[in-house]
């Protein structure tokens, strides 16, 4: 008899033309039955065993048509939106799993999990109009596993139920990490990679890999604490290099006659942070491929920059955010991109736009030439921006709530500035955030820091918005809201 499938899912539907491998290959077991789907499409139930789905809070809109078509006995979720919401899922999955996970068996195999729902705690949460439940009870801790969400601290008495609330038993699950498994990489073609990045041509391959998981940094703006705690759970050493192994063996398999550039992004959120970062870098250079990464200014001295120099990396992204505001992480940001570039390092720098902060006569173009002045001083390869998205649990939900509703998750992909609700003025601030990096971009001030025109996909990839974008303004430019 033919064993049923375990099929992983991504929603929303995974973008083959600008993306990395999905985190839900993370969770994937082992097994030919095993397989992940880059088209959320209608399945038969009565072929599959269980459906892994990892669910984006731009994506609640898509798992939710998709799971009403099939058995939802059969399906299991899990990602920001089910850690933040997990009563949401209640109606569509047989078990939500609330932070990271790496170890399906173990998470699944919990049991004694209780779960308070529609708990409210303001002196935790603040005014969030979509807090939902907290995990009161879990088993106690598995030797070797790493539990974030729902673990009972030694020593201290588990919370109680509060009696005004109902309780949910072994559905919502603390995800467990293990770090005894490898991604399941072999089930996405790597072809399917493209990233937006200085040098890389179209048919370049590029890949990636997390070494961990989280960040201690308390940015307002930032939903990693609400996924992770906010920690850094670090890989084990020997974890890394077994990735790694599987990503050279990818690679060569992919370009055979290795002939075509490689690239490697570590996805950690703050790779410099770990005690071990050293010698990780030392492992994942075995790759051959050219590296990109995450840091914090604060954390990038003068050894950090030699390590990075000595071992492929040549690119690190720096988050400069709103310019309007001062970060601890970015008192230093001058220096740490002058070490960067004395080692023949890329600086890419990402910046947020606040939507509210540039309505009204004067103030779009006070906020865009200050944050121009910044690019002067800094002289980046690369610049991107992103338009405020304010997660719920963060500490910057409270300013904003009042101005989100749940149908504007689906906006939330940076590029949208929903808190806007003028279609007219939301167009035009998407031409001015586009049009600030152009402008830098064909500046004499970046022609001093590198050629633009080299046919790499961050050149091709703006031509193709100079294109669409100013033909959108052309049209709405004299149109006054």
């Amino acid at each position: 008899m033919k064993e049923k499938k375990i099929i992983g899912l991504t929603f929303p539907e995974n973008n083959a033309n600008l993306g990395l491998e999905p985190s839900i290959l993370t969770v994937l077991p082992q097994g030919e039955n095993v397989e992940f789907s880059l088209k959320n499409i209608k399945f038969n139930d009565s072929e599959v065993e269980m459906y892994l789905c990892s669910v984006y809070i731009a994506g609640m809109d898509e798992f939710k048509k998709w799971a009403s078509q099939h058995d939802s006995k059969k399906i299991v979720v899990g990602g920001y939106h089910p850690t933040m919401f997990p009563e949401d899922f209640l109606n569509y999955a047989e078990k939500i799993v609330m932070g990271p996970c790496d170890d399906l068996k173990e998470t699944l195999a919990q049991k004694n999990v209780i779960f308070e729902k529609g708990h409210y705690d303001s002196n935790l949460i603040g005014n969030s109009r979509f807090v939902a439940g907290r995990i009161l009870r879990t088993l106690k801790n598995i030797p070797g596993c790493i539990r974030v969400h729902g673990e009972i601290i030694p020593g201290k008495e588990a919370e109680k139920p509060s009696g005004k609330s109902e309780i949910i038993k072994d559905r919502i699950l603390p995800g467990i990490l293990t770090f005894k498994n490898v991604p399941r990489y072999d089930l996405y073609d790597i072809k399917n990679n493209q990233q937006i990045i200085p040098d890389k041509k179209k048919d370049d391959l590029c890949s990636s890999i997390n070494t961990s998981m989280g960040c201690p940094m308390h940015c307002d703006f930032c939903c990693t604490p609400v996924m992770f705690g906010p920690c850094l759970i670090s890989k084990p050493i020997e974890t890394v290099k077994k990735e790694v192994e599987m990503l050279k063996k990818r690679f060569d398999k992919a370009d055979k006659t290795k002939k075509k550039q490689r690239f490697l992004f570590i996805r950690d959120e703050n790779f410099t942070m770990q005690r071990d970062y050293k010698e990780k870098l030392e492992v994942i250079k075995e790759t051959g491929a050219k590296i990109y990464l995450f840091a914090s200014a604060n954390t990038l001295t003068d050894e950090v920059a030699e390590v990075f120099a000595k071992n492929n990396v040549y690119m690190v992204c720096l988050g400069l955010e709103d310019p309007t505001k001062d970060y601890i992480k970015n008192k230093t940001l001058y220096e740490a991109t002058q070490r960067l570039k004395k080692k023949g390092i890329y600086v890419y720098l990402s910046f947020i736009v606040d939507p509210l902060k540039i309505v009204g006569a004067g103030k779009g173009k006070e906020f865009y030439d200050l944050l121009y002045k910044r690019f002067e001083e800094l002289a980046p390869e690369m610049v991107c921006g992103n338009f405020l998205m304010p997660f719920p649990g963060t500490p910057l939900w409270d300013q904003f709530y009042h101005l989100v509703s749940k149908e504007d998750f689906k906006y939330y992909n940076s590029k949208t500035p929903f808190l806007i609700k003028n279609e007219l003025v939301a167009m035009k601030m998407k031409y001015f955030m586009f049009d600030v990096q152009w402008k830098y971009y064909t500046s004499d001030t970046y022609k001093k820091v590198r050629k633009f025109q080299t046919n790499d996909t961050l050149y091709e990839r703006f031509l193709e918005l100079r294109d669409e974008f100013e033909k959108m303004f052309e049209g709405i430019k004299h149109i006054r809201p």
